[in-house]
């Protein structure tokens, strides 16, 4: 992969639009401890406030349950089998969030089964703490 992201115009199914000037409440779903506390620390560093760090697709839920994030960072693959894609899924039943997909395989089919959950971008790993910011903020104008 090439670390490139992608930055998708679909608004916010909320009807609420982002704003720079509003810093997130982000849940970051990710079982890989050193990018987890990259992201962690990337998206602090630019204001935004992480609310948990989810390892397991129940993790996932539960949290997003509890916290009620207005966006997520979830991998796609996750601890014990789980899956980031199914997380979503269930998720949104309950809540109405945002997602940033970010995986080492988001190759044009994974592309293509992601759209259906409309999110926000989609991000290559790996990728960098400025990158993870460029494309929160970009998602969130």
């Amino acid at each position: 992969m090439d670390g490139s992201s992608d930055w998708s115009s679909n608004p916010s199914s909320s009807g609420e639009e982002f704003s720079l000037d509003h810093k997130l409440r982000i849940l970051i779903v990710e079982d890989e401890l050193l990018i987890a506390l990259d992201a962690e620390m990337a998206l602090q560093d630019a204001g935004h406030n992480i609310v948990g760090t989810a390892t397991t697709e129940e993790q996932a839920v539960e949290m997003a349950i509890s916290q009620k994030p207005e966006l997520m960072i979830v991998d796609l693959r996750l601890a014990h089998g789980g899956c980031g894609r199914a997380a979503v899924e269930r998720i949104r039943l309950i809540l109405d969030v945002e997602v940033i997909f970010a995986s080492g395989n988001l190759d044009p089919a994974m592309r293509a089964r992601l759209e259906g959950l409309e999110p926000v971008a989609m991000l290559s790993k790996p990728y960098g703490g400025d990158e993870l910011v460029r494309t929160v903020e970009t998602a969130a104008a």
